[in-house]
């Protein structure tokens, strides 16, 4: 082979070898990916289009629900769980449908920290803030948490599959389903959002339970920590998919909607 035609063929191989690797979703432990929109989810945008499959794609840690909103979803250690309405919780096929989620690759680079006699998810909240304050000190990025241990008290809540036309959330959060355990052990999932994603997602932190023998779970109401770790992690990068749904489009996705967020994302009712 002449000389001319070696350095050709070795400047194929690596622009081929070049597109194949910008072709593959590789994920970053700094970047959160996220299915559709807080306020898409508050106004019924209930029908999948993003697989489970492609949300492993982008992480292994998330939360989110399902297609039609059937049930709460817990992306936990590379495998996604839903926590049904009936109160079991079943291990998720790669081609379910997501019409809403974060999910991110966990790296626990901010802090990783035992903790003891948390009361209540408030004073969990808190004390999470109190843990960015006291190391990244941002509250504009994004933040992920694995919260695990012993809980003396847990509280979590799952709505049911729903059926065309969609109602609203505040709707449909009146025949939600709550659970209470006592003494269990379990994960908590949680993501911090920033202040100025108002409607894109909660600002704040929401989170997601799973219990260790995979049984038990939920969105998460209520939480007594016994003693546990905190492993937490920042974000710096944001992807957003959107559906491309007729629905979507028609929606008035800028209305403020902080008031029924709040409604519904609180404590339900005794």
């Amino acid at each position: 082979m002449k000389a001319g035609n070696r350095v050709l063929s070795a400047v194929v191989l690596v622009l081929c070898l070049f597109l194949v690797c910008g072709c593959t979703s590789v994920p970053k432990e700094d970047n959160i990916y996220q299915v559709s929109l807080l306020n898409a989810l508050l106004q019924g945008e209930y029908d999948g289009f993003i697989s489970v499959g492609t949300l492993k794609d982008h992480g292994d840690t998330g939360i989110g629900t399902f297609d039609t909103l059937d049930g709460e979803m817990i992306f936990l250690d590379g495998n996604v769980y839903k926590a049904k309405v009936d109160g079991t919780v079943e291990l998720m096929d790669d081609q379910m449908l997501v019409p809403f989620a974060v999910a991110t690759t966990f790296e626990p680079d901010v802090i990783v920290k035992p903790w003891t006699a948390i009361a209540d998810i408030e004073t969990l909240k808190t004390t999470m803030d109190a843990c960015i304050a006291e190391t990244t000190n941002d509250f504009n990025r994004f933040y992920v948490a694995k919260v695990s241990g012993t809980f003396s008290h847990v509280r979590v809540r799952s709505v049911p599959s729903q059926e065309k036309p969609y109602r609203p959330l505040s709707v449909i959060a009146e025949s939600q389903r709550e659970f209470e355990y006592e003494q269990v052990e379990g994960t908590i999932v949680a993501f911090r959002s920033p202040d100025y994603v108002e409607g894109i997602n909660l600002p704040g932190w929401h989170l997601h339970f799973l219990s260790v023998d995979k049984s038990k779970g939920g969105h998460l109401l209520e939480a007594s920590l016994v003693q546990g770790k905190i492993k937490m992690g920042d974000m710096k990068e944001f992807q957003l998919i959107l559906p491309s749904s007729s629905s979507f489009a028609a929606m008035d996705i800028a209305e403020d909607r902080r008031e029924e967020t709040q409604s519904i994302e609180g404590v339900g009712r005794p």
